[in-house]
C-alpha cells in the first residue's frame, strides 16, 4: 500500500513489467518513475569499460546484512533517546513508527552523507505530525543542538524520497490548540486548566478571524498564552513567552497586533469568555448537492457546502466553520476605514450645512438690519424736534417771502 495523490488514500500499488516503475492500482498515476530490477545489469561508460547500472537498494539474499543491522539498531537507539529526551508520549508505538519511516530511508540510501541524529529526529518528527503530538521541528532542532534549517532540509528531502509531498502528513495545517497544554505547563512550571481553557478559546477565536491561515502555530499559541497569563494575574513579560514558544518578540507584537484589529480584541476578558462560551459552531445537516471535494471519485455522500462529511470535519476544526467564523482581518480593517470615512464624510457634510445656513442668516441680518434701524429712528423723532432743529436760510429773497 502507497498513498496517492491523486485518490488522496493508501491504494495498492502495480509495478510495471515492462518498464519498471510503480504506479496506483485504482487510477494509474505514476507514484515512483524510478526503475527497479531484481537482477544486477551492466552498461559501458565512456572509456568503454564495463560498470554497474544504479545501485543496490535492499539486499535481497541471506536477508539483512550485519551492516545493515547495526545501522537500524543505531536508528533506533537516537530514535529512543530523543523520544525518552522530549518526554514524548506514544511509548514503543511512536518509536516503532519512526522507526519504520527510518528504514524506508535506509532502503532508498537516505542515510548516506548525513548524522544518523539528523535523520532519526526528520523520522520522529513525521511520526508526530502523523499521531498529532505535540511537537514542532524546532522541539528537535533544540534538544539536538542545531539549525532549524538544518534539520528542516532534511525533513523536506525525506518527504520527497518517500513520496510524501501529497500527503496529509505534510499538506494538512497543524492545529495549534495541540500545544497549548504543553506551552502552559512549561511556562507555569505546572498545569493549570484554566489558563488553558483561556487560551484554547482565544486559539479558537483567532481561527474564526482567519489567522491561522499562513503563519506558523508558535505564534499564535504564543498571543493566545500571553493574553491568557495577563487576565489570570500572570505577570510575564514578552521575553518570558517567547523564550517559552521559540519564536522572537517581535513576532509575537505581530500577532498581538493581528488580533487587536479584530472584533474579539476589543472586548474585555469577561465579555470575550461570555462570547466564546455561547458561540459553538452548530453541525449542519445533510443537505443534497453534488460532492465537490478530494472524495468525490470514491463515491463519499454529499453532507454540506460541496464537501463529504469528513471534509466538512476537518474544515470546521481548522476554521471554525462557515456559521461560526468571522471575516478575514483585512476585510474587517477595509470595512473599519469605510465606515470611519463614511463617518467622517457625513460629519464634514452636517458641518458644512450648519455653516450654510449661518451664512445666510448673517447675510439675511445685513439686508435688513439698516431699514429696520432708519425706520426705528423715523418713528422716534417728534414733530417739535424737527421744528426746533429746522433753521432758517440767510437770504435775502426767502426773507421777503
Amino acid at each position: 500500500m502507497v498513498f496517492c495523490g491523486h485518490c488522496q488514500d493508501d491504494c495498492p500499488y502495480v509495478k510495471d513489467p515492462d518498464n519498471g516503475i510503480i504506479c496506483c492500482g485504482i487510477c494509474g498515476k505514476v507514484l515512483d518513475p524510478n526503475i527497479y530490477d531484481d537482477g544486477p545489469s551492466f552498461v559501458k561508460d565512456s572509456s568503454g569499460q564495463s560498470r554497474l547500472r544504479g545501485s543496490i537498494i535492499k539486499a535481497i539474499e541471506d536477508g539483512c546484512s550485519i551492516s545493515r543491522e547495526r545501522t537500524e539498531a543505531k536508528g533506533r537507539d537516537e530514535i529512543w533517546q530523543i523520544v525518552h529526551g522530549l518526554h514524548v508520549s506514544g511509548g514503543d508505538d511512536i518509536i516503532c513508527t519512526a522507526h519504520n519511516f527510518y528504514k524506508l530511508a535506509l532502503d532508498n540510501s537516505f542515510t548516506k552523507g548525513r548524522q544518523t541524529s539528523h535523520v532519526a529526529a526528520a523520522c520522529l518528527y513525521i511520526a508526530c505530525r502523523r499521531g498529532e503530538k505535540p511537537y514542532l521541528l524546532i522541539d528537535f532542532s533544540d534538544y539536538l543542538h542545531i539549525s532549524v534549517y538544518v534539520l528542516g532540509a532534511v525533513f523536506l528531502q525525506l518527504c520527497q524520497v518517500l513520496l510524501l509531498g501529497e500527503h496529509p502528513i505534510v499538506q494538512k495545517l497543524v492545529d495549534p490548540s495541540l500545544f497549548i497544554h504543553r506551552f502552559t505547563e512549561r511556562l507555569l512550571g505546572k498545569r493549570n486548566n484554566a489558563v488553558s481553557d483561556t487560551a484554547l478559546c482565544i486559539v479558537a477565536s483567532m481561527k474564526r478571524d482567519w489567522m491561522q491561515t499562513g503563519r506558523k502555530p508558535s505564534g499564535l499559541c504564543g498571543a493566545a498564552l500571553y493574553i491568557a497569563a495577563l487576565s489570570h494575574g500572570y505577570d510575564y513579560t514578552k521575553a518570558d513567552i517567547a523564550a517559552v514558544v521559540h519564536v522572537c518578540e517581535a513576532t509575537l507584537f505581530k500577532r498581538l497586533i493581528e488580533f487587536e484589529s479584530t472584533d474579539s480584541g476589543s472586548l474585555t476578558i469577561e465579555d470575550f469568555l461570555a462570547k466564546a462560551y455561547e458561540e459553538t459552531v452548530p453541525k449542519c445537516s445533510a443537505k443534497y448537492g453534488e460532492v465537490l471535494c478530494e472524495h468525490k471519485d470514491k463515491g463519499a455522500e454529499h453532507f454540506s457546502h460541496g464537501l463529504c462529511e469528513e471534509c466538512y470535519d476537518n474544515f470546521t476544526e481548522l476554521s471554525g466553520g462557515l456559521e461560526g467564523g468571522a471575516d478575514p482581518p483585512a476585510f474587517q480593517q477595509a470595512e473599519k476605514h469605510r465606515q470611519d470615512a463614511a463617518k467622517r464624510s457625513k460629519e464634514t457634510a452636517v458641518v458644512e450645512e450648519t455653516l450654510c445656513e449661518l451664512n445666510s442668516s448673517d447675510v439675511e441680518d445685513n439686508i435688513m438690519t439698516p431699514w429696520k434701524n432708519f425706520g426705528g429712528k423715523s418713528s422716534t423723532i417728534s414733530s417739535s424736534q424737527t421744528a426746533n432743529d429746522f433753521v432758517a436760510p440767510d437770504d435775502a429773497e426767502v426773507e421777503g417771502l
